[in-house]
């Protein structure tokens, strides 16, 4: 069959699923199926509004999860499910459609389709459920108008593994300026700065041994930083063997950070993954685009994928011809080269892999789930209730020249700079039961992961470890060293510690800088910020004046320390610069430094008619869903810094065009410090409270103990949950 034919029929293929299968009504059958199943679930919310599935299988279980997902956040959810399915267009018009291509080119429905053909039975029953759970919903709520999902099909999750753009060092600008047009000549012009930086936010995972706890049980503390409102609190108990409690991506069926009865785990987000970019000699001959290889010219294939978007009241559409080598895609050009990104796609692995950990009950049942390695871009901190604590850092991790620099483009034009296989699990960087007795990762180099550093990991290659110390690894190793016989309590404390390492490490430069510059009216502008910054103990507090000062400076500082990154600069150059471990006023003259200070005065002064702000009056907590955030409503103000500054309750605030105040986008999630005794204990944290609901007294009653680190403590087992039971139902009931 010649080749535009066959993708001529793929692409055929894939709109036919997207258009057709997704529209398509239930029947009463259907129905019937779907009430009989949701009779055998029981859903219990808590008194902090906490949902408790209870069902006999897995399959109903996950079922349940959906079910509830939806009930607070199906916009989100759908919005999940849309953007796997590359369809983002569809709603907000054209100025998506280069996101939906990039995720067309890595899976499309009809290959999820022949995925969930080939998924082993146990774990499509669990596809099958997360569709069910959906769609029961969309069911039983005719008033909810899906945004364009009306019937969720199962083969939709599989289509779990697209590399993010950013997170693959590409720019959006320079992926478009390739497929902006269909390509009849070598592209010129060069690579893009990424006007974009990544967002400054990450993880802290934290584990305990025995020798270090006044229990003698192993401790986790699971800490992950993230946008707010994309996760909920959740247990889920099925006659199968499933019990875990955590928090579920919204749309995802795994609960991905959390604990069953018998062990715990967390993922910090790594710089230690599976995409790279190769550079493509590429001619076109005879009418067809070639590259080199290994000194052959072979074909690049081709993909015809036309893509519909919203066009004011109605529809309109274009085609794109993509690229590919067996590298994987063409995702942007240089003047001479064009650029193609591999990466490993393994989406039933990855999916088999979540739920497996989820019901492991000793190292050996984790170990033996997470050997799948089938996870990119997370590391893994682990405890357990026979007194185990151990840390990866990473999951797949290829081999590769330890010669060549990774981070941007190798040469494609040789077998020399293929991958050479898979690491091991005992290959790349780990601790288990270190003799420290704790272990710690913020989104950071292993080196520091008990504390000092590890010559043995010093041997291995760059590419396992290219993360930084972050400010907050720093500030973690500083409050788990001296910590023993620790309660849950007092790891939570230590996670709300006030101290920020970057204050203590940058504002000298700033004051020394002050007494080199001979200004004198910019001296005398500054003279009493500089004395409040003299006299600061680099604690943060809602009252410190010196704490908005020096947010506010360090801010600068890294966007000129991003000005004077190699362009294009990659996805670990600016990550360590946002998240505060590459941060540097080394290549700053005292002037700039000086100036910087000026302008954070000038923009205080513009906003509130001072330079004087208390931080809790800039930095605020506001629950909003839908809306913009607003400083005529009700908010709290938060002592936390963002991560840069090495606050580990890292707390990333921005400022509207429309607001003074600065609030909350993006920090602590779910929150849980668990300790593995006889009977499991856990104290957690959600950002504001359970429900989604504006008029639910579960909206912000979980809000104080966010801002100052009083956790609940959860319901774990059934007769404590049912004895502190707000609502018991089952899905669909009125």
């Amino acid at each position: 069959m010649p080749i535009k034919t066959y993708f001529f029929l793929v692409f055929f293929f894939g709109l036919w699923v997207n258009f057709t299968f997704a529209q398509t009504p239930f029947s009463t059958q259907e129905i019937s199926a779907l009430e009989k199943q949701a009779k055998g679930i029981e859903i219990v919310k808590d008194t902090y509004g906490v949902p408790h599935v209870y069902a006999k299988t897995d399959a109903d279980a996950v079922f349940g999860l959906m079910y509830v997902q939806c009930e607070e956040f199906f916009d989100k959810v759908e919005t999940s499910m849309i953007s796997r399915l590359g369809r983002t267009s569809e709603i907000e018009g054209e100025s998506a459609i280069y996101r939906d291509l990039w995720s067309r080119m890595f899976i499309d429905s009809a290959q999820a389709v022949k995925l969930y053909k080939t998924t082993p039975d146990w774990l499509k029953k669990l596809c099958d459920a997360h569709a069910a759970g959906i769609n029961y919903y969309l069911i039983t709520h005719p008033a909810v108008k899906p945004k364009l999902l009306t019937r969720i099909e199962p083969w939709m999750i599989l289509m779990n593994n697209v590399p993010a753009m950013a997170g693959s060092n590409v720019s959006e600008a320079d992926f478009k300026a390739f497929y902006l047009k269909e390509v009849a000549q070598n592209p010129t012009g060069s690579r893009s700065f990424t006007a974009e930086p990544p967002k400054n936010d990450g993880s802290n995972g934290w584990a305990l041994a025995p020798s270090r706890t006044k229990s003698k049980k192993a401790m986790l503390f699971i800490n992950p930083h993230a946008e707010y409102y994309g996760r909920i609190e959740i247990q889920l108990v099925s006659n199968e063997g499933l019990n875990s409690y955590g928090a579920p991506f919204l749309g995802q069926f795994n609960i991905f950070q959390g604990f069953n009865e018998f062990c715990g785990w967390m993922h910090p987000v790594s710089l230690s993954d599976a995409k790279d970019l190769y550079a493509e000699d590429v001619e076109k001959k005879k009418g067809t685009w070639m590259y080199r290889y290994d000194g052959l010219w072979k074909p690049v294939d081709s993909t015809l994928i036309e893509l519909r978007y919203k066009k004011g009241t109605s529809w309109a559409s274009k085609k794109f011809v993509t690229y590919r080598t067996h590298h994987g895609p063409v995702v942007y050009a240089t003047a001479t080269r064009w650029i193609t990104l591999k990466t490993f796609e393994p989406n039933i692995e990855l999916l088999g892999m979540h739920w497996l950990k989820m019901k492991a009950r000793n190292l050996k049942e984790f170990t033996t789930a997470i050997n799948a390695r089938a996870m990119v871009g997370s590391n893994i901190v682990y405890a357990d209730k026979a007194g185990n604590i151990a840390y990866w850092h990473g999951n797949f991790v290829p081999k590769k020249n330890p010669l060549l620099d990774w981070r941007r483009p190798v040469d494609g034009t040789t077998s020399a700079t293929e991958w050479q296989g898979t690491h091991e699990l005992t290959e790349i960087p780990h601790y288990i039961n270190p003799t420290n007795g704790w272990l710690q990762n913020c989104n950071s180099t292993p080196l520091y992961g008990a504390g000092e550093l590890s010559t043995e990991m010093l041997k291995l290659p760059a590419y396992m470890l290219p993360d930084g110390h972050t400010p907050r690894a720093v500030h973690a190793v500083r409050v788990l060293t001296p910590l023993k016989n620790a309660t849950m309590d007092d790891v939570i404390a230590a996670s709300y510690d006030t101290y920020l390492p970057s204050g203590e490490r940058f504002i000298p430069s700033l004051i020394a800088a002050y007494n080199a510059v001979t200004n004198d009216s910019l001296r005398a502008k500054l003279g009493q910020p500089i004395d409040v910054l003299q006299k600061w103990d680099f604690k943060t507090d809602t009252n410190s004046v010196a704490t908005t000062l020096a947010v506010h400076w360090l801010e600068k500082v890294i966007a000129l320390d991003m000005a004077r990154l190699p362009k294009p600069a990659t996805t670990e150059e600016q990550y360590s610069l946002t998240n505060g471990a590459a941060v540097s006023t080394e290549f700053l003259s005292p002037i700039e430094q000086v100036t910087a200070l000026a302008q954070v005065v000038a923009d205080l002064e513009k906003e509130f008619g001072t330079w004087q702000v208390a931080w809790g009056v800039d930095n605020r907590f506001q629950r909003i869903i839908e809306s913009e955030p607003s400083d005529d409503k009700l908010s709290w103000g938060v002592p936390a810094t963002p991560g840069f500054m090495g606050s580990l309750n890292a707390y990333v605030s921005r400022k509207t065009s429309k607001t003074h105040k600065r609030y909350g986008i993006t920090g602590n999630t779910f929150v849980a410090a668990v300790e593995f005794g006889d009977k499991l204990r856990a104290k957690t944290i959600l950002t504001g409270g359970a429900s989604s609901d504006p008029t639910s007294p579960h909206y912000t009653d979980q809000v104080k103990g966010y801002i100052n680190g009083q956790y609940k403590e959860i319901y774990f087992y059934k007769d404590d949950v049912y004895k502190h039971a707000e609502k018991i139902y089952h899905p669909g009931d009125k």
